[in-house]
C-alpha cells in the first residue's frame, strides 16, 4: 500500500497519534500540540489504520477520539496539503476533484469513511478548536461528540476559502439542518459547545477541566451494553442513512465547484502564507476590515 509523506512525517505518525485500549474503550489521541494537532497525510493514514484495528477488536465497544494540547484538532495540515500544489493550479485538478469525491462517497481512501463506517460507537473529545476537517470529517462523523463549553468548532477557513459547504455541506446538513448550516456556512463564524449543543452536533457539553469526566460518564453509558448489540443498533443507524443521497455525481459536483475557486481573499492568503507562513496569513487575514477572528477566545 502507498504511503504518502515525508520519510520524517511517516516516521511521527505513530507518536502524533497514540493508540491505547482501556476497558472495552479504544482511544485515539492526537499528540502534536504545537500544531494545535493539524493531521498530516501519515496522521491521517494511521486514524484508518487505528479505527479498523478498534473495530476488528472483539474487547473494543467505544472508540473515543481526543486531543492533546490547548485543542481538539485544527484540521489538516495546510503546508502540507497545498505547498506542493503547482504554480498553474487554481486549487486543485479536475482529476483530483472527481477522486476525492469518489473517496468522499464510497470511502476507499478517506480517512473520515473510516470513523463514519466503523461498526463500533465513536466519540469526540472536543475542546479547543475544533476546525476545519476536524469539524466536519472527524466531529460530523462520529456517533457522538462531547464538547467543551468554549469549545471553537467550525469551519473557519471559509473566512478566506469559500464556504466549506461544498463537500462538508453532504455531512453538515445531514447534522445540523440546512437553516443551521447556513449560519455557519455564510459567516464562518465558529459555534462554541454549548451553541453546537443546542444545534444537534454535540450530545453533551461540560467546562473544560470536568471534560474527561463527562465523556466517561457518556462513554460508561455505552460500554454498559453487550458489543454484539451496540454493534447490531449502529448497523441499523446506518442503514438509514444510506437512503439519504450521497452519491458519487452529487458530491463530485459540489467538490468541483469548491476546488476550482479562487477568489480575490484566497489568493491573497496564498500569497501571504508563502512570504510569512500560515500564522502570519491568518495574522494577516484578522486583520481585514470586518474580520472576525476565531482564535480571540483562545488567547
Amino acid at each position: 500500500m502507498t504511503r504518502y509523506g515525508t520519510a520524517e512525517s511517516i516516521a511521527a505518525a505513530p507518536l502524533q497519534v497514540r493508540y491505547e485500549v482501556d476497558a472495552g474503550v479504544a482511544y485515539l489521541t492526537l499528540d502534536r500540540p504545537e500544531k494545535h494537532n493539524a493531521l498530516s497525510v501519515p496522521m491521517r493514514d494511521r486514524i484508518t489504520d487505528l479505527m479498523a484495528e478498534a473495530g476488528a477488536d472483539p474487547d473494543v465497544k467505544v472508540i473515543v477520539i481526543r486531543g492533546e494540547g490547548k485543542s481538539f484538532c485544527s484540521g489538516n495540515e495546510i503546508n502540507e496539503e497545498w505547498g506542493q500544489k503547482r504554480p498553474h493550479e487554481r486549487r486543485r485538478t479536475l482529476t483530483v476533484g472527481y477522486r476525492y469525491g469518489s473517496d468522499m462517497a464510497w470511502g476507499r481512501l478517506g480517512f473520515s469513511q473510516a470513523i463514519s463506517r466503523s461498526p463500533k460507537v465513536t466519540v469526540a473529545q472536543v475542546h479547543g478548536y475544533c476546525a476545519a476537517a476536524a469539524y466536519f470529517m472527524i466531529a460530523c462523523k462520529c456517533d457522538m461528540v462531547v464538547a467543551a463549553e468554549d469549545a471553537r468548532i467550525g469551519a473557519l477557513e471559509a473566512r478566506f476559502l469559500g464556504p466549506a459547504g461544498a463537500v462538508a455541506s453532504v455531512h453538515i446538513n445531514r447534522i445540523l439542518g440546512m437553516k443551521a448550516a447556513r449560519r455557519t456556512g455564510y459567516t464562518a463564524l465558529p459555534l462554541s459547545g454549548e451553541e453546537a449543543r443546542h444545534l444537534g452536533l454535540v450530545t453533551r457539553t461540560a467546562p473544560a477541566d470536568q471534560l474527561a469526566r463527562v465523556t466517561r460518564e457518556v462513554v460508561d453509558d455505552m460500554t454498559s451494553i453487550p458489543v454484539h448489540r451496540l454493534m447490531y443498533l449502529k448497523a441499523r443507524l446506518r442503514a438509514g442513512e444510506g437512503l439519504l443521497d450521497t452519491s458519487v455525481p452529487s458530491i463530485t459536483g459540489l467538490l468541483v465547484s469548491h476546488f476550482l475557486q479562487s477568489a480575490p481573499d484566497e489568493l491573497d492568503f496564498w500569497r501571504t502564507a508563502r512570504e510569512v507562513g500560515v500564522g502570519g496569513a491568518l495574522d494577516a487575514d484578522k486583520r481585514r476590515k470586518g474580520a472576525a477572528d476565531p482564535r480571540a477566545a483562545l488567547t
